[in-house]
């Protein structure tokens, strides 16, 4: 069987001529399948690019009642019940697969989460070329800490997004509800870096980092489960307007992203950084006091992390990980100092009894010198 994502990805990156002879030998195996590719590649000369389409929708309501939805089947799960209505980019439901044994005596089911795009000025062909451009990348990634994408399809003329369903509850009700301390709470946050690590090490930005869309599941992981916006952030040139992110979240996104402009992997630091000052102080405004932070040397990573200028935040989520590496190994925070005391004082911290034999090594052979020169 033809996989026509797989197909469709290979095809994107490829030159329009090279697409067209790629098509052609296609032809002759699925004349089918080779149209609709070409059909879907041709979203590439719509005026608008998907992200300016995307913001659109946000601004745009619904034409179809959430409750047309319920009990619709998408990629053999049934709808059975809302789950959110307040995200801007569509609804999201609940829905389940029932799957019996041969004789119908034993019925197993499997849960995922619906996600029906609004649409206003988009026909049906346009938002599913569209959304295979978008999550035709995203379906092939797998990390425990990303909620996984099964495939994107339609429900009354509607693109949807079919994922992975994730029991638990979002970042802000698991920080409501527990009683975490500082380190549990780093913790956490590292999960969620070790999931933006992922994307940015496979030139994806995130686009949407906020505590709405992280889940603790009921094991205490974390998992990031939302990607509507992510998208590759190394195939176009800086200059190209069009390609940048149009939607944000007021308190989570960074100043260039509000603004319009060019967003990359910086984008998502500035984002990663506004959680963690949250997960520390429990704040959650635009403007952020970062006094309340007392650990100087948190202040100083937050400091960078927050930059308005993108270019002195961490380039990407693998620095921004490794300083807190640092910081939790007991290493210098080279933000904060580069003294020769603060370097020393971390190292006698981080290797106290080393320190201790070095020094009483030291001392013994000092002794031994004076007490010889002395004779």
């Amino acid at each position: 069987m033809i996989d026509i994502v797989t197909l469709y990805t290979e095809l994107s990156s490829l030159s329009s001529a090279e697409q067209q002879l790629q098509l052609s030998k296609l032809k002759n195996i699925d004349s089918a399948i080779a149209d609709e590719l070409e059909r879907m590649l041709q979203v590439d000369d719509i005026p608008l690019s998907s992200s300016e389409l995307i913001s659109q929708q946000v601004t745009s309501p619904a034409h179809t009642p959430w409750q047309s939805f319920i009990a619709q089947e998408v990629m053999g799960f049934r709808i059975k019940r809302l789950l959110s209505d307040t995200g801007g980019m569509g609804l999201v439901f609940h829905a389940e697969q029932t799957i019996s044994n041969s004789d119908q005596t034993e019925n197993e089911i499997h849960k995922a989460a619906v996600k029906i795009l609004r649409r206003d000025k988009l026909n049906s062909h346009q938002q599913t070329a569209m959304f295979f451009s978008e999550a035709s990348s995203l379906m092939a990634l797998d990390h425990p800490n990303i909620c996984s994408i099964y495939g994107v399809s339609e429900v009354l003329d509607h693109a949807c997004i079919v994922m992975d369903y994730i029991d638990g509850e979002s970042l802000d009700l698991w920080l409501a509800n527990s009683k975490c301390n500082q380190k549990q709470k780093i913790d956490v946050f590292m999960q969620l870096l070790e999931a933006v690590c992922y994307l940015h090490y496979r030139d994806i930005y995130h686009g949407d980092l906020k505590p709405q869309n992280i889940i603790i599941n009921n094991q205490g992981n974390l998992v990031l489960i939302d990607l509507g916006l992510a998208k590759k952030f190394k195939t176009t040139a800086k200059a190209d307007n069009r390609e940048t992110i149009k939607a944000f979240s007021k308190n989570w996104s960074a100043p260039e992203q509000i603004a319009g402009e060019h967003c990359e992997a910086m984008s998502d630091v500035y984002s990663l950084g506004a959680i963690l000052f949250y997960l520390l102080t429990s704040d959650q405004l635009e403007q952020r006091d970062l006094h309340k932070i007392s650990d100087k040397e948190l202040h100083a990573v937050l400091s960078k992390a927050l930059s308005v200028k993108p270019e002195n935040r961490y380039q990407d989520a693998l620095q921004f990980r490794r300083v807190l590496q640092q910081y939790q190994t007991g290493f210098p925070i080279d933000e904060y100092s580069m003294t020769p005391v603060y370097q020393l004082k971390k190292l006698i911290f981080r290797k106290p009894f080393t320190c201790l034999a070095c020094f009483l090594t030291l001392y013994s052979i000092i002794s031994s010198v004076l007490l010889f020169a002395n004779l």
